[in-house]
């Protein structure tokens, strides 16, 4: 799960550990403009906050990053990352080592179009 780093949740469950790396990630996305955050040119950047959600349908723990690809001004500022469907989350995974579970299997003709980026996560 990523959050936008001035999420009102991230001062709220970040974790004592966590605080100063947010902190400093939080004040650096501060001066960045909001196209500048939104390129997909730029490196993937973000931290961990040191919290869990829980996946509803699965009740795995999921760890809570912040990102500075994430924006309030775009729906809740908080999005549940599924790196094996969506690219910029893809590329966040793989940076950080996060774990990538593709939501969907390969149908008979194979993955459908759409779904074709994440082939190389998909389990054998």
């Amino acid at each position: 799960m990523v959050l936008a780093p001035e999420h009102p949740l991230v001062e709220k469950l970040t974790t004592p550990e966590e605080r100063p790396a947010v902190e400093a990630y939080v004040a650096q996305a501060a001066r960045q403009s909001e196209i500048d955050r939104l390129s997909l040119e730029k490196d993937k950047t973000g931290v961990s906050i040191g919290a869990y959600a829980v996946n509803p349908v699965n009740g795995e723990r999921i760890p809570i990053w912040i990102a500075d690809y994430v924006m309030m001004t775009y729906g809740t500022g908080a999005i549940m990352a599924v790196p094996a469907h969506d690219e910029r989350d893809f590329e966040f995974a793989v940076k950080f080592g996060l774990p990538i579970h593709p939501g969907h299997r390969p149908g008979p003709t194979g993955w459908p179009r759409a779904l074709s980026f994440p082939a190389r996560c998909a389990p054998a």
